[in-house]
């Protein structure tokens, strides 16, 4: 059995920001830049998973209302590719929160943050998140076959 040691986070962790809306994908960029990540960003959800497929973040943060490919669908094929599936998922919502809490849990997301949520508390949210989670499995069978979905 293999053993996993915590996670040291980089000092620049990757956070792949995933919302269909110009104006949040910009403010939460801007703001995750100051804290010290380095910012992807995609609007939709088929975009996402291609580029989090090609460059494996860090951490991805998706609001729930993606165009193309709904935000469960998004964390089903990342969760579903040997890939992509320990990329932890931070799902932003102004829903309630209480049922989607439970949809992400089942489907494997690490946390729900309800909107609107403060850039500064994001960030700091993100590298308490990236502390806490195990390293990534070093197998290497993980990346020999995958497909991309």
């Amino acid at each position: 059995m293999e053993r996993r040691r915590p996670r040291t986070p980089p000092a620049r962790p990757l956070v792949l920001i995933v919302d269909g809306h110009d104006d949040a994908t910009v403010s939460y960029a801007a703001a995750l830049t100051t804290f010290g990540f380095e910012v992807a960003t995609a609007d939709d959800g088929d975009r996402a998973f291609d580029h989090a497929w090609a460059t494996r973040p860090d951490i991805i943060v998706t609001e729930v209302s993606l165009p193309r490919l709904d935000v469960w669908s998004f964390v089903e094929n990342l969760k579903g590719n040997p890939r992509t599936r320990e990329i932890p998922v931070v799902v932003l919502t102004d829903h309630a929160v209480s049922p989607l809490r439970k949809h992400a849990e089942r489907d494997g997301c690490a946390e729900v943050l309800e909107k609107p949520y403060p850039p500064q508390r994001l960030a700091h949210e993100l590298r308490e998140l990236l502390g806490r989670l195990p390293a990534p499995s070093t197998s290497q069978s993980a990346d020999q076959g995958e497909t991309r979905r």
